[in-house]
């Protein structure tokens, strides 16, 4: 009789609609399929770089030029060696504008080429100084990818990723779940996990169980062993059962905010953004929403992510008489229905939001907030396509956004101007004419490799940017994984988001 497979099975609360780690940009996607890549450099939650696919990396004296020498032992999952061709082609990839990249095109910054020294070693060149690009390297979103399989898959690499990581891509089944499989080949893990070779666990089993109370019952009868972004208001409940185990991932980066579009009329007005800061309890919705599990988010950067400054804590505490002298001041008159309007128009606003991630429900809250100061808020509920077109061409007026990272260098991903213009991450749509400074702090920041010398620049930047009120801050992003105890050896990367699966073993 054969011994029964090591299979962990794990709900999850969506299914992507790709899984393409250079143009797809869903956070889940790169959670499912981060154990079937591997990264050039591996970063650790201080800021540390450490080695990966590649054995050792050099800068030049100008910063634009990085040498990298690549392990010369790794093999795809195709049965393609990896090299320095692999390299190239899977940065070009991401870089290409016609490919459309969703994340990975501007994590690489001002990325020029890749040149091929020879099979184990390229030099990767950049238009300037780039202090984030080898955060970005780090990621799962720029892992070098077979090229044999991109020419060949086409299209439908979007489904099929081949890395070279600890697990190969098995299968997807649309609607239901997303498999993975040990890879028997595996032997060269990264220095923060401790077995250097094959994965303890057959395969991994990520099912597809988008209703919170649905996936919390799966687990609690034993149809999978783990699930992901448990709902909060279950936490206590699985804390009080013996047979699981909860832990609340931190995940740094930028915190969920509504990012208040500066384009848009009448958050065009700082007043009214601010208004809008002050007029807004967000301890009582993060506390009613998360149940206590999630830390209230305070500035654009969260709390344990490396360069969080302080000082934003105290702009915006919440003080209804202020917003509505705010209002008052710029001319919105309060009228009998308890709305306010000025020359006839309505003071009111758009929210987008998904049906995920309880922006439903926040935006329930804040559209109730904001009618105690006379503001009228419609929630738009859109599925994700429509909701990224809205934060990307600005047809919002507050949007909840958040994006992952290791340290406060994602900053200029979601606030630098250039991330503005339509089809990008900048859903403040700030000109660079406006709050300058803010641009200043971050391209000087940016020239910066040492987190000395950027950590203090980054902080500037982090008060200027809530000065200009470009976002009311939310929470702070946490994985809440509830387990069996029978599971164990589950980390996660510098981020917090991502899963190394290396030292998970499951108890059959």
């Amino acid at each position: 009789m054969k011994n029964k497979p090591r299979q962990l099975r794990i709900g999850v609360h969506y299914e992507p609609s790709n899984i393409d780690p250079h143009l797809g940009a869903a956070e889940l996607a790169l959670q499912m399929t981060n154990g079937v890549l591997d990264t050039l450099v591996n970063k650790t939650a201080d800021g540390e770089y450490l080695p990966g696919l590649a054995r050792s990396f050099s800068i030049s004296e100008d910063q634009c030029c990085y040498r990298f020498t690549l392990r010369d032992d790794v093999v795809f999952h195709d049965g393609q060696a990896f090299d320095a061709h692999a390299v190239k082609v899977s940065l070009d990839r991401a870089h290409d504008p016609a490919n459309r990249s969703q994340l990975a095109g501007g994590l690489l910054g001002p990325y020029r080429e890749t040149r091929v020294i020879n099979a184990h070693e390229v030099e990767i060149l950049l238009d300037e100084p780039y202090a984030l690009f080898l955060d970005a390297l780090s990621q799962g979103w720029l892992a070098p990818v077979s090229p044999a399989c991109i020419d060949g898959l086409g299209p439908n690499f979007c489904k099929h990723p081949i890395g070279t990581g600890p697990f190969r891509f098995e299968r997807w089944d649309a609607g239901d779940c997303l498999i993975i499989r040990r890879n028997p080949d595996y032997a060269w893990a990264p220095e923060m996990v401790d077995n250097n070779g094959v994965a303890h666990l057959d395969e991994i089993v990520f099912k597809f169980i988008s209703d919170d109370a649905a996936r919390s019952q799966a687990l609690r009868d034993g149809v999978v062993d783990a699930i992901f972004a448990a709902n909060p208001a279950d936490a206590a409940g699985f804390r009080a059962n013996t047979d699981l185990c909860v832990t609340s991932w931190p995940i740094r980066g930028v915190p969920v905010s509504l990012m208040l579009n500066t384009k848009r009329h009448p958050t065009t007005d700082i007043e009214v953004r601010r208004a809008i800061a002050h007029g807004l309890d967000m301890d009582a919705i993060v506390s009613e929403i998360f149940s206590g599990e999630f830390i209230r988010a305070h500035g654009p950067v969260s709390q344990a992510t490396l360069g969080y400054e302080p000082a934003v804590e105290n702009l915006y505490p919440h003080d209804v008489d202020k917003a509505r002298a705010l209002l008052d001041q710029q001319g919105w008159v309060l009228e009998d229905d308890g709305m306010r309007r000025k020359d006839g128009q309505l003071l009111e606003v758009v929210f987008y939001a998904l049906p995920v991630n309880f922006y439903p429900e926040i935006g329930a809250m804040v559209r109730s907030q904001l009618a105690a100061i006379g503001i009228s808020t419609e929630v738009r509920l859109t599925n994700p396509r429509e909701w990224i077109q809205a934060g990307m061409a600005g047809e919002h007026h507050l949007i909840p956004q958040g994006k992952y990272a290791s340290s406060s260098q994602l900053l200029a991903f979601v606030y630098h101007s250039r991330r503005s213009a339509d089809g990008n991450y900048g859903w403040s749509k700030r000109d660079a004419s406006a709050y300058a400074v803010i641009d200043e702090l971050i391209d000087a920041a940016e020239t910066c490799t040492d987190k000395a010398d950027f950590v203090p620049l980054f902080k500037q930047a982090q008060v200027e940017i809530m000065k200009a009120a470009l976002c009311v801050p939310v929470h702070c992003n946490c994985n809440i994984v509830v387990q069996s105890k029978r599971v164990s050896g589950m980390k996660f990367d510098a981020i917090g988001a991502y899963p190394l699966f290396h030292d998970t073993k499951i108890d059959c």
